[in-house]
């Protein structure tokens, strides 16, 4: 698997499992990408590596993936995804029992999604970070942005009546992942203390409220 230019998107790389068990297949090796990740991290995922632990050849490696970059690209693609099945899991329960969701509510629940995993984690985030392409494609992820604002709304109580533009989603989503990823990539910051996913609730909260302030007061630019 010689490294070529990533491209913009995974289904351009992957060739999508159309069948069960092809399906079981590529779910397999990513499984196995991400136990060599968390074992050995970015410098031990090396092909064979990845052939071995998944007992598949690279031959079959190949008929599913372009290159090593596209595995890594689809473990970034399927975090996101995870992320977001597990926040509409969550919230679609409390919201079925009548339990009141609130910020801290999403903030702890991202945490405990890059908690797990940690080491692999970093290295997948390392492995993003460094490429201007797949960047690119996470921030146009705009769900969690939205999600944090619709519920910051509902958290202190304010009335905000539209969606937010696609640079405010853009700007609250990035700074939120932005703070939560560097904080585990660097080691910069306790991830599992109290004062830290208080910090990144008072982030969403103090943002928030500033659009909803100004948009009382007729401020909020139009367009984009």
């Amino acid at each position: 698997m010689a490294r070529k230019a990533v491209k913009t998107s995974i289904k351009s790389i992957v060739r999508a499992p159309k069948q069960d068990r092809a399906r079981v297949t590529v779910e397999a090796i990513l499984e196995s990408a991400v136990q060599i990740l968390e074992s050995d991290g970015i410098a031990g995922f090396k092909v064979a590596a990845l052939a071995e632990r998944s007992g598949y050849s690279v031959g079959t490696l190949y008929q599913y993936f372009e290159n090593i970059d596209a595995v890594m690209l689809a473990l970034v693609e399927l975090e996101n995804e995870r992320q977001r099945q597990t926040l509409l899991a969550e919230f679609s329960d409390l919201a079925a029992r009548g339990v009141a969701q609130s910020t801290r509510d999403v903030v702890g629940l991202m945490l405990a999604a890059f908690s797990q995993r940690r080491v692999a984690q970093k290295a997948i985030i390392e492995w993003a970070l460094s490429r201007r392409d797949v960047r690119a494609i996470d921030g146009r992820n705009t769900f969690l942005g939205q999600m944090l604002a619709s519920v910051s709304v509902r958290s202190q109580g304010l009335k905000f009546d539209r969606l937010l533009s696609p640079t405010e989603m853009f700007v609250l989503s990035r700074a939120f992942l932005g703070a939560l990823r560097t904080a585990i990539w660097n080691d910069e910051a306790d991830t599992a203390s109290p004062q830290f996913a208080q910090a990144l609730t008072d982030l969403v909260d103090g943002y928030v409220h500033q659009l909803v302030k100004r948009e009382s007061a007729g401020k909020v630019p139009n367009g984009t």
